[in-house]
């Protein structure tokens, strides 16, 4: 439940970040787009519920342990831990949001885009301090925790509300003029906070494959490859496309880029349920090696081994069928082939997960 909670978490951060800035942009350069607000307060109110279950999960689990009841274990957490004072303010700001997009008055205002663009940034920065980066690192690892997270929604939510909820192409190059930079620039934000994330939860990243985290870890990154070869392709193959083909429709592209950014957003939530190896062979006494690392690794098995990337003859037959999936995408996007370009994108992503793990020995 909770993997499911937290992937809908950061949907619905998405969705309201993508929306309010979309609604910052003169109409001039940007799609016709029409979010309905009923989704909008279903985001608001979703929040502080779903960023509430692992408080929740918590307190049974404590409960239980302490034979403690259940309403002093939450009334603990919310009072002394930073994740439940966290969620106090999450619940407040929240709330006040819900009933400004309750009032009519206030959804037609010019600055309704403003004030809750503001308030769902201090969500997010109150999503940041309850962190686990947060917790360890104190403001430094707010800091980059909130940083990743933004940027991660503001680029993935500008990208759902342009492509479900768009009613046609209008100005769409001028759509693209100033979302292909933001988007770059969220991206580059994104890879430099979270290699400092990794810093902080996964020192060890080759050797934390062996672990649950590490497996989840490198596929949320394998999953980057398609995403961004869909960011580039609509980026920047919009305009040698509606060349090609004045009839040539942008927004399945763009649905189809949106989707794998859900297939992160599952992974991310489940990986935020894992327990991080700080020390890879210390948190191997107390969390069994992924089934995926032990069936796929062709070594025998122990908590000792210190891991490296050795290319072989498997490793590098899957890297060049990595390389033909990357080829074909781009060819099936030329095309104008979208299944075959998002089967090739995702077939890449799982070529290179083989790449790296046949490349493993101690």
């Amino acid at each position: 439940m909770t993997y499911v909670s937290e992937a809908l978490l950061y949907l619905c951060f998405a969705i309201l970040m993508g929306t309010f800035i979309i609604r910052l942009v003169p109409e001039s350069r940007r799609p016709d787009v029409t979010v309905p607000n009923g989704l909008l307060l279903a985001c608001v109110i979703a929040i502080p519920l779903l960023s509430f279950v692992p408080i929740h999960q918590s307190a049974l689990l404590f409960a239980k342990e302490f034979e403690t009841p259940y309403g002093t274990m939450i009334k603990s957490i919310l009072i002394d831990i930073k994740a439940g004072k966290a969620w106090i303010w999450t619940l407040v700001a929240s709330l006040g949001l819900t009933v400004l997009l309750a009032l009519p008055s206030f959804r037609n205002d010019k600055h309704m885009p403003k004030v809750g663009l503001f308030i769902t940034l201090l969500l997010a920065i109150w999503l940041g301090y309850a962190s686990h980066a947060s917790t360890l690192y104190g403001t430094k690892g707010l800091i980059v925790h909130s940083a990743h997270f933004i940027a991660v929604a503001v680029w993935i939510g500008i990208l759902l509300i342009a492509g479900w909820f768009s009613r046609n192409e209008h100005h769409w190059e001028a759509f693209l003029g100033w979302f292909s930079p933001v988007a770059i620039g969220c991206f580059l934000i994104a890879i430099l906070a979270g290699i400092m994330l990794m810093g902080f939860t996964t020192p060890q990243y080759v050797a934390s494959w062996m672990l649950p985290y590490g497996q989840l870890l490198l596929i949320k990154h394998l999953l980057l490859l398609p995403l961004v070869l869909f960011a580039y392709s609509n980026g920047f193959g919009y305009r040698s496309m509606i060349k090609k083909s004045s009839s040539f429709n942008p927004r399945p592209w763009l649905k189809a880029e949106s989707a794998v950014a859900l297939l992160v957003f599952i992974v991310t939530g489940i990986l935020g349920q894992q327990t991080p190896p700080h020390n890879v062979k210390d948190t191997l006494q107390s969390v069994s090696p992924s089934p995926l690392f032990t069936s796929i690794y062709q070594g025998s098995f122990s908590p000792d081994l210190v891991l490296g990337l050795h290319p072989n003859l498997a490793s590098l037959l899957m890297l060049a069928a990595a390389l033909i999936m990357l080829v074909g995408f781009v060819l099936m996007y030329r095309s104008n082939r979208l299944a075959p370009a998002a089967a090739m994108g995702l077939l890449a992503s799982v070529f290179g997960y083989f790449t790296l793990m046949f490349g493993l020995s101690a």
